[in-house]
């Protein structure tokens, strides 16, 4: 046993009380790269711990670190920054992760935990020294990271923001009709993927049948932000030739770079063989009006036609010796504009204008609140007269001792408790403003100096003000058309102009639902069936009959398309009253014995039900269309079971740009669709198309 000498006894219980003191000097950080982030970036994220080298032990347990709302890696292995020099003091030891934040602001995370083994003091003994070690759980400092928000994201964008590469392959580039071809694209590389909502769509021909729905294959990576996604459908050609699988782009954000981009993987072109037993499906009916997504040249016109005559010798010289006179005048405008815009005497001639005119309504002794109102007129616009560039200048500020005064009964009258305006203010001010006397007029001749004929910055100015007002007068057609839809949603003109206008912006999904919904309007207008056939191609609408807007290829659609579903509900109503009518009469007829009229109600009747079996053929090619409560789901995404944002990739049912569905309930923003088929769902009214009432 050994004994401790009283000096020693005392240095122990010293060491004891200073435990405390030494365990705080272990400090904790969190460190990320000293750039801006943006959201859904995944970043370098690393925990410092600086100790003190002669006090620290080593490190116990697992480190203890709740990343929310950070989606982050595990920790890896701790290490030393950089070996301690000998002697040092101080040490970091560090732990490396990778994360990334989903929602844009200031976000702020919890501490960190660590157990380390701590040197807390040291028991001198008779012949050494022994130091005292425990076992303290020690916290870091919380996290802050300042996540910036992406910019406003092109049309295509679902999500992904990283650094990528997207891939396009088949399996053999010459297949025979009737045989299987799987075609992959692969979305691959570092980024979100827990926020990514999918892949891009495609196009394929319609000569082409896709078997089954698509599969989706997830490979990870060696973490949690690196991953391969592919997506991979089968096809078996119907018709022998040679086709191109569209190329496969992808939109994503470079964080990086700092801007969104595109990722192409090139068009594949496939050869196809005929098959053993040729063709599977008839040949191809070439006709102009069927080729809507594939271009032919045009077909010849009959008729004669009116070309337009150019000008004579006369018209031709005057209109070019116009152009520089018109642009000389334009010029001189220009410059005289200018020039009086900076005049300036220009400011205090307007208020020396509207001095006059507030002296001359004082004039006519107004009540006290009216007065002061002036009298605060005439504060403001006497300091722009004798331009002293202060919005509430003192008295002291007026080189002039008369208006000096002016202005300090106008103060106490304004200010005071009691104030009151002298009887002869309004006659003191008229004579100082007419002593004063009004700023010299404007000189058009300033227009011929330098800066005013050779405004350099101003002509510029004028460049970006033309070419931003063509961009908003752009822009405003469509909202004009926006609006024009929301107040006649019926009107079928408005509806084919919008999407006219959003055919010209590329954003081809909304341009094919207002051009499908113009058509159902009015189908008989080929105007409205030729764009709703060209716009539906080029946005990729390619579903079953029924499940969409039909298009009227076949002598059935072209049947059906005589009248708009609306109509067709009429008429099976009026049909129905007809055919009742003469059933009424035939049965009558029986009662009091009327042999024509019976044979003339049973004919009428006949009639009338052939005409409810036309019209319910007709609602039935439409399908949902005939609802009052129908919508047009113009772009592809999912159909939730409950009106909440879960990941897209959870949801049972995927719905294709063009669904049809009618509306049962409304949830705030969110709206359940019931399809066809009879499937459900909730997803966004923005992502929706009433066909019969007024847009979201």
């Amino acid at each position: 046993m050994v004994r401790l000498k009283p000096a020693a006894a005392l240095m122990a219980l010293a060491a004891l009380w200073a435990a405390p003191a030494m365990g705080q000097s272990v400090t904790g950080a969190f460190e990320a790269p000293d750039k801006p982030l943006w959201a859904g970036e995944v970043f370098d994220l690393t925990l410092a711990w600086t100790v003190d080298w002669a006090t620290f032990g080593n490190l116990e347990g697992e480190l203890e670190w709740a990343s929310e709302p950070l989606v982050a890696e595990p920790w890896g292995e701790p290490a030393l920054r950089n070996p301690p020099a000998p002697g040092a003091s101080r040490a970091v030891i560090e732990f490396k992760t990778r994360a990334m934040a989903l929602q844009p602001g200031e976000i702020s995370v919890a501490p960190a935990s660590q157990v380390m083994r701590l040197q807390t003091g040291v028991v001198d003994m008779d012949e050494y020294q022994r130091a005292i070690t425990e076992t303290r759980t020690i916290q870091s400092a919380p996290g802050l990271f300042n996540i910036r928000p992406l910019p406003p994201a092109p049309e295509g964008f679902t999500g992904a923001v990283g650094q990528f590469t997207v891939t396009s392959e088949v399996e053999a580039e010459e297949i025979r009709v009737g045989e299987s071809l799987t075609w992959r694209v692969t979305l691959s590389g570092t980024g979100n993927w827990p926020a990514i909502r999918g892949l891009s769509p495609r196009q394929v021909s319609r000569d082409f049948e896709v078997v089954g729905a698509p599969e989706l294959e997830e490979a990870e990576g060696a973490g949690l932000f690196e991953r391969d996604l592919s997506e991979t459908v089968t096809l078996i050609p119907q018709r022998a030739g040679q086709y191109v699988l569209s190329d496969f782009e992808m939109v994503v954000f470079d964080p990086q770079a700092g801007r969104f981009e595109r990722l192409r993987a090139e068009a594949i072109t496939l050869d196809v063989l005929p098959g053993p037993n040729g063709d599977l499906l008839p040949p191809e009916d070439t006709t102009p009006h069927e080729a809507e997504d594939e271009a032919r040249l045009p077909p010849m016109l009959k008729g004669q036609g009116s070309a337009l005559a150019p000008p004579t010798g006369g018209l031709w010289i005057g209109a070019l010796l116009a152009l520089p006179l018109m642009l000389a005048a334009l010029w001189g405008l220009l410059a005289l504009w200018r020039a009086h815009q900076t005049d300036p005497d220009r400011i205090p001639r307007a208020a020396h204008r509207r001095l006059t005119a507030t002296l001359s309504r004082l004039a006519l002794n107004p009540e006290t609140p009216e007065r002061r109102r002036l009298v605060r007129a005439w504060q403001a616009d006497a300091a722009l007269r004798w331009r002293l560039g202060l919005a509430a200048p003192a008295p002291d500020a007026f080189p002039d001792p008369q208006w000096r005064d002016l202005w300090a009964q106008a103060d106490q009258f304004l200010y005071a408790r009691s104030g009151v305006l002298a009887d002869d203010w309004t006659q003191r001010a008229q004579a100082a403003l007419d002593a004063l006397g009004p700023p010299p007029p404007f000189k058009p001749a300033t227009a011929l100096r330098r800066g005013n004929l050779l405004p350099a910055a101003a002509m510029a100015s004028l460049a970006l003000l033309v070419l931003s007002g063509q961009a908003v007068a752009q822009d405003m057609t469509a909202e004009a058309l926006r609006q024009s839809v929301a107040e006649a949603p019926l009107d079928w003109r408005a509806r084919h102009n919008l999407s006219i206008a959003l055919a010209a912006q590329d954003q081809w999904e909304e341009a094919a639902g207002h051009a499908a919904i113009a058509w159902v309007h009015n189908p008989a207008d080929p105007r409205t069936r030729q764009l709703w056939m060209t716009t539906g191609a080029k946005a990729g609408y390619s579903l079953e009959p029924g499940a969409s807007v039909p298009r009227p290829r076949d002598w059935r659609g072209r049947a059906i398309a005589m009248a708009s579903p609306a109509t067709w509900r009429w008429l099976l109503i009026g049909f129905a009253w007809v055919a009742a009518a003469g059933l009424a009469a035939a049965l009558y007829a029986r009662y009091r014995p009327r042999r024509h009229l019976a044979r003339a109600g049973l004919t009428l009747a006949g009639v009338a039900a052939v005409g409810v079996l036309i019209s319910a053929t007709a609602l039935s090619g439409y399908g949902v269309l005939a609802s009052d409560k129908a919508v047009l789901v113009w772009g592809a995404g999912p159909l939730r079971p409950l009106p909440v944002d879960t990941p897209a990739e959870e949801a049972e049912i995927q719905l294709a740009g063009g669904t049809a569905g009618r509306v049962d309930k409304a949830y705030l923003g969110w709206r359940r669709v019931r399809l066809a088929d009879g499937r459900s769902g909730w997803t966004r009214a923005e992502r929706l198309l009433p066909v019969w009432d007024s847009p979201n």
